[in-house]
């Protein structure tokens, strides 16, 4: 069973206007389209287009998405590459997550000290 693009923008509170965008910048390769020219999602598209927008949410390029795209069309030989990628970006994101946790740490010595005032 295929979806429309609302349904897909609905089911994962995106705006349709995203899933165009990313559509138009190729990151959809494989979303195939009705005899009117509509686009017909599949549950596999719906976890690539998740993945695309998490990766954007945390700072991946478009670039570096479209490089995926076209590794992941060139088939079983990129593997390595690409786990290479998501590998990058998970140390990536494990050093800024532990800024995020010094930052953290840092507010609750200040609200301590500014509790111990009253």
């Amino acid at each position: 069973m295929t979806m429309s693009i609302k349904q897909v923008a609905d089911k994962l509170n995106i705006p349709i206007s995203t899933i165009r965008y990313y559509d138009k910048m190729g990151l959809f390769p494989f979303i195939e389209r009705d005899n009117n020219g509509y686009r017909c999602f599949t549950e596999d598209d719906l976890f690539w287009i998740e993945l695309i927008t998490c990766m954007r949410s945390v700072g991946m390029s478009i670039t570096t998405l479209q490089h995926i795209v076209n590794l992941h069309m060139q088939g079983p030989k990129t593997l390595p590459e690409r786990k290479e990628i998501f590998h990058n970006q998970k140390a990536k994101l494990l050093a800024e997550k532990e800024k995020i946790e010094q930052a953290i740490y840092k507010v609750d010595e200040k609200m301590t000290k500014l509790d111990s005032l009253n």
